[in-house]
């Protein structure tokens, strides 16, 4: 897969679309499938230019935003089996690479439908194709996507790790604890205080893992493990429903492996197996 960030006056042949509507992609169920040939919709009130964000097999992938109003489904397509929904729903059901397309593909519709006018003088924007960017002559700021980073870490005792829950969370289902990165913070830092803050926990002996891009809405996820130190858990601000001490052959609904909480997780247990 090669990224790309490029805005085309009209589709290539033999290319890909990826369609956003309030925030939800187009999935075809049937299929497990979110890239959808033109030829297959009805794109008549779509506008020109179209943003290609990949390029697979000499096959270009394009993200689509429509409103609630425009009928995209195609003739043959069926409205049982394909609809809106939210990315959350579907996360388990993608493989490493169909979930970092889906990523690219959410942030970048994001990108593009915020950045039509300039927030400082409210003219429109033009697009840089060299720097890949939006930009207005009154400012020499490209408007680039934005990336937030973000901090992620697996809690871990031996046969224990701690988790926590949000209540937006499906039921009784637990993760890893994650937080934003201050500015001026470095990674390491950011985890300490979020930990502390969310669970009144210390911990020490901090290891990375990895990273995933992360696309609710736009940020970039440093996973960690980290070793439990000392504290009682208490929950301190309200990001958090509950939080506890799991044994590692005991656990709740944990996150599925397309997601590098449920990656953290699972890589953990599995080191824990082989001692």
């Amino acid at each position: 897969m090669k990224l790309i960030r490029e805005l085309h006056e009209s589709l290539k042949e033999d290319s890909k679309l990826i369609i956003f509507c309030d925030n939800k992609i187009l999935y075809d169920q049937s299929e497990n499938s979110y890239s959808f040939a033109p030829k297959d919709l009805n794109l008549i009130n779509q506008s020109k230019p179209f943003l290609s964000i990949a390029l697979i097999d000499n096959c270009y992938f394009y993200v689509v935003n429509i409103n609630k109003d425009e009928n995209i489904l195609g003739l043959f397509m069926d409205p049982k089996s394909i609809n809106f929904v939210d990315l959350r729903q579907i996360l388990g059901f993608l493989d490493q690479s169909s979930f970092l397309l889906a990523s690219r593909a959410s942030i970048l519709q994001t990108w593009i439908s915020t950045n039509g006018f300039c927030s400082i003088c409210g003219k429109t924007n033009f697009y840089n194709e060299n720097e890949g960017a939006f930009e207005c002559k009154c400012n020499s700021s490209p408007k680039y996507p934005v990336i937030s980073p973000c901090i992620i870490t697996l809690i871990h005792d031996e046969e224990r790790i701690l988790l926590g829950r949000s209540k937006f969370f499906p039921s009784n289902m637990y993760s890893t604890l994650a937080g934003f990165i201050e500015a001026g913070e470095n990674a390491e830092e950011a985890l300490i205080r979020e930990v502390k803050e969310e669970v009144n926990v210390d911990v020490t002996d901090i290891e990375y893992y990895s990273s995933q891009s992360w696309p609710f809405p736009a940020q970039l996820m440093l996973g960690y493990f980290c070793k439990y130190k000392s504290g009682k858990i208490l929950l301190n601000d309200n990001e958090l429903e509950d939080a506890k001490w799991f044994n590692v052959n005991e656990l709740p609904i944990i996150p599925p492996d397309a997601s590098i909480s449920g990656q953290l997780i699972r890589s953990y247990i599995e080191g824990r197996s082989k001692l």
